[in-house]
């Protein structure tokens, strides 16, 4: 994969099946995701669509061929906590380690700021220690952990939850 060919842009409506591919390959690694398979695609359609129309930023990695990562951001619904949000993000196994992720999350969170959110909140796994030197090098910072807050395949994972106030 060459990096340098790869497009971080704005999510459309036109891309829902190529990124419900995407997210579906890496929820059924069963290791970064909580969920393991991939929605139905109405209900795929349904989030991405949410998203365009509330000014949610949600970016993808477009290799030319196909969707190869994506990282969303979406503000809370509950009026008092509007400023805040969560995000989520994934690159595929063969398109890591090129810098995709960082770029996606970048390109992101200029967004949130630009849409005027003001912090933005995640969870990660504690055995993620990619993700998390990711999101440490941007600025997140560790606010609390879940121990035992996954439990997949009757294995545990403490749960890390980070932010970054824009």
């Amino acid at each position: 994969m060459n990096a340098d060919q790869v497009t971080i842009r704005s999510i459309t409506l036109a891309d829902i099946a190529a990124w419900r591919e995407c997210i579906g390959e890496v929820m059924r690694e069963r290791r970064w995701l909580a969920f393991v398979e991939p929605f139905p695609l109405p209900q795929s359609a349904a989030f991405v669509a949410a998203n365009i129309a509330s000014g949610n930023p949600h970016v993808v990695a477009d290799d030319g061929n196909d969707i190869v990562g994506w990282c969303d951001i979406r503000r809370d619904t509950i009026p008092s906590y509007a400023h805040d949000s969560t995000m989520g993000m994934g690159v595929r196994a063969a398109s890591r380690g090129h810098g995709l992720g960082e770029r996606l999350l970048r390109a992101a969170l200029e967004m949130a700021r630009a849409a005027g959110i003001e912090r933005v909140s995640l969870s990660v796994y504690a055995r993620n220690t990619a993700a998390k030197a990711l999101y440490r090098k941007i600025g997140f910072v560790h606010e609390g952990t879940r121990v035992r807050g996954r439990k997949l395949d009757g294995e545990y994972d403490d749960v890390h939850l980070m932010a970054i106030l824009l």
